[in-house]
């Protein structure tokens, strides 16, 4: 394989990460943990699946992805079958009634449902005691947010207070992987803009899809992009 299709193949999982952490750092988080063909990991909100293929091939790990968007599911295991992965299983429920007898060495936490304290709960349950919770959130890069940013992004906290947050609840960080410019405007302009774009070329009269635009846009340009990050934080809780 030449350079160009290694490229392109990243290039392809980028596109299928609902997240602004880079292929790459992914790749050093899951290096760092100590992934290998008998981890087993556990993958909550999963999108397409992509960090469960992406370490699959990487490390051989095997695992579960849930999420509760039927499309994101069929896309992703085509997505497995088609790279020949079977060691991966996605399925299609919600993850605040999802059961599983297993336990595992890493819990990805790829949203926040409810409070930090309940979501990093929630992926305990399924956690080996020696496990590792994989959660993913995103922080201010200042210290005072700008309004616009706390009311659109609920719960955006700088990084000190975010690591408060995991010491007060018992957690300690032993692994880190952070966001790339990008990253974002991949998500931002491309996975999440383009559809809109498409659907105003459709019907250029449709004056709420053009403001939707225009926000979405304003918001990435004037107070994500400067404001905002979003990293993978590697927990251990400490009882």
């Amino acid at each position: 394989m030449n350079s160009y299709k290694e490229y392109i193949k990243i290039h392809d999982d980028s596109a299928h990460l609902i997240s602004m952490v880079p292929v790459e750092e992914l790749l050093r988080f899951g290096y760092e943990m100590g992934l290998n063909e008998n981890s087993r990991v556990l993958d909550l909100c999963c999108g397409y699946g992509t960090v469960l293929k992406i370490w699959s091939e990487a490390f051989g790990i095997s695992g579960v992805g849930v999420d509760i968007e039927g499309y994101f599911i069929d896309v992703g295991r085509k997505r497995l079958t088609e790279a020949g992965i079977d060691k991966v299983k996605l399925v299609c429920g919600d993850i605040t009634t999802y059961e599983d007898d297993n336990k595992y060495d890493v819990v990805i936490c790829s949203e926040t449902i409810g409070t930090i304290g309940e979501t990093l709960k929630r992926g305990e349950k399924f956690l080996k005691e020696d496990g590792v919770l994989a959660y993913q959130k995103v922080f201010s890069k200042i210290p005072d947010p700008p309004e616009e940013l706390v009311e659109f992004d609920a719960g955006v906290y700088p990084l000190p207070e975010l690591n408060r947050i995991f010491n007060d609840l018992g957690y300690y960080l032993v692994a880190m992987a952070s966001d790339s410019n990008g990253a974002w405007e991949r998500y931002a302009v491309n996975q999440c803009n383009r559809g809109d774009v498409n659907r105003l070329r459709e019907d250029p009269s449709n004056k709420d899809l053009r403001e939707d635009i225009d926000y979405w846009l304003n918001m990435y340009f004037e107070n994500r992009r400067p404001y905002e990050g979003q990293a993978m934080f590697g927990l251990q809780r400490i009882f």
